[in-house]
């Protein structure tokens, strides 16, 4: 490829990504306004409802199986019992940003689940919504995988080319350990910041944290929740999860891609290996069933003869022994005899077959 086309091909590929980026972010934010939409008045006005009794509850002390059900309710709301008015997760519940929230942990597949829709209208919306963001995130995290998959062997190349000489296989293991390293550093690096947003979550926690996330397995049972922050801390730590996530799944995705670029290749040694086992079976069953056609006794008679007469010269040119290659001239004549003699008329059936059959002319 020309300077010139390589690079307008570069171009072309950057363009692709910068537009799928952008069509998913038009996505999403435009899914968070049609859930903002049909959820947020549902749950507002169950929130308030919640709310009523809580304060009825509040004021007979004598609790009913009912009223106990709703002070469960209502704590795992995050009321106090002392509230008056809606707390923070209540009162922030579906507005813009916790809807972005939960468009951006459906069409990446995590669903922590501590966050889904109530309205048959809303659940009816996810799954159609789910249906186009999913694959476009598969599709655009695939482009950005590729396109720093291209940037780390240009970086490896230009580093250490000395080291990359040797074919595909040390390129894939030097790609597959940049990658990895990637991974490492920006999981410590991002486990350090997870221990600020989420309390009383160690290290090692975090860290497993960050992985489920990544990895899109979202368990649920570690989730940043930022309702009660202050609407600017709630802005800043979505912009930072979500930028950490997809730096995060874009060198996930790369250190997948140079896994399985390399078991590729194993596996198409492997198909070759095997290949060329079942045809030396395959040749080696052919081989003896041609020798038992043309040394069986009385098949000139039979009038039909089955055997690959360009297998028989295969057969030659690879042997070396010369006892070998007499014994297997000798077939071929014979069958040249047998087929060609004037008694029989030779026809060629299906590019490899012969049936002679006899000559009543």
């Amino acid at each position: 490829m020309l300077p010139m086309e390589r690079e307008r091909s570069v171009q072309k590929s950057v363009c692709q990504m910068v537009c799928l980026i952008v069509a998913q972010f038009v996505y999403l934010m435009s899914g968070s306004a049609v859930f903002m939409f049909l959820e947020r008045d549902f749950t507002q006005q169950k929130y308030r409802s919640t709310l009523a009794a809580l304060i009825e509850v509040r004021k007979t002390l004598n609790l009913t199986d009912r009223q106990e059900l709703v002070l469960q309710e209502a704590f795992g709301y995050g009321f106090n019992f002392y509230d008056e008015v809606l707390p923070p997760r209540a009162a922030n519940a579906w507005d813009f940003i916790s809807t972005l929230y939960f468009s951006i942990t459906s069409t990446t597949t995590i669903g922590y689940g501590h966050h889904s829709p109530r309205t048959s209208a809303g659940q009816l919306f996810c799954i159609a919504f789910s249906l186009g963001g999913i694959p476009l995130h598969m599709v655009t995290l695939g482009t950005i995988g590729r396109h720093l998959n291209t940037v780390i062997n240009r970086f490896l190349v230009w580093s250490i080319g000395g080291l990359m000489k040797g074919g595909a296989a040390k390129k894939d293991i030097a790609t597959f350990l940049f990658t990895c390293t990637l991974l490492i550093l920006f999981t410590i690096f991002s486990a350090g910041s997870v221990r600020l947003v989420i309390p009383d979550i160690s290290y090692i926690e975090a860290i497993y944290f960050i992985y489920v996330t990544i990895s899109t397995i979202g368990f649920g049972d570690f989730v940043i929740r930022f309702e009660q922050e202050s609407h600017l801390n709630r802005v800043l730590i979505l912009a930072l999860w979500a930028l950490a996530l997809y730096v995060g799944m874009s060198i996930l995705s790369a250190t997948v891609m140079s896994i399985s670029s390399r078991a590729k290749q194993n596996y198409k040694i492997l198909f070759n290996i095997s290949s060329n086992l079942w045809n030396t079976k395959v040749r080696g069953e052919r081989y003896k069933r041609a020798k038992k056609k043309l040394v069986s006794p009385g098949f000139e008679e039979t009038g039909l003869i089955m055997v690959d007469k360009n297998f028989l010269i295969e057969q030659l040119d690879l042997q070396t022994d010369p006892g070998k290659r007499a014994e297997i001239q000798m077939w071929i004549d014979k069958y040249d005899a047998c087929t060609c003699s004037s008694d029989y008329s030779c026809s060629e059936e299906s590019g490899s077959e012969y049936t002679s059959t006899p000559d009543h002319t």
